[in-house]
């Protein structure tokens, strides 16, 4: 198994058969951006976070498919939705935002980036009670 597919498994188990039959990280990808879309407005937020981490790590990737996949599939549409923007703060920081303005800006306004880089700039994590 590819490396690209074993993690994106590891981020989304539940999706482990379409991600096994995905042909491309392209492809992964779009499934994983409709799942993630299909979590957060569900409020499973420990599912959306480990998509989300898995988007950092593969930004960072120097497999040009990888970043170019996870960019045009995922990160491109994450201020288009407003339930889910209102709930991106949660796993986002605004250095996220700040380093992918650019590609949100394919599909949303500068004032809603702005916006979510400032709520995401003024969210306080909630603390774990024991």
């Amino acid at each position: 198994m590819s490396a690209w597919r074993r993690k994106a498994i590891e981020a989304a188990p539940d999706l482990r058969d379409c991600l096994e039959r995905a042909w491309s990280p392209m492809a992964a990808w779009i499934e994983l951006h409709l799942h993630f879309e299909t979590v957060v407005k569900a409020g499973e937020m420990d599912k959306a976070r480990r998509i989300m981490d898995h988007a950092r790590d593969c930004m960072a990737s120097a497999n040009r498919d990888i970043t170019t996949a996870v960019a045009n599939a995922f990160i491109e549409h994450l201020a288009e939705d407003k339930s889910i923007r209102a709930r991106l703060p949660e796993i986002m920081k605004a250095q996220d935002v700040q380093a992918w303005r650019v590609l949100m800006a394919y599909h949303s306004d500068e004032k809603t980036i702005a916006d979510l880089e400032a709520a995401c700039r003024e969210h306080r994590p909630r603390s774990k009670r024991s």
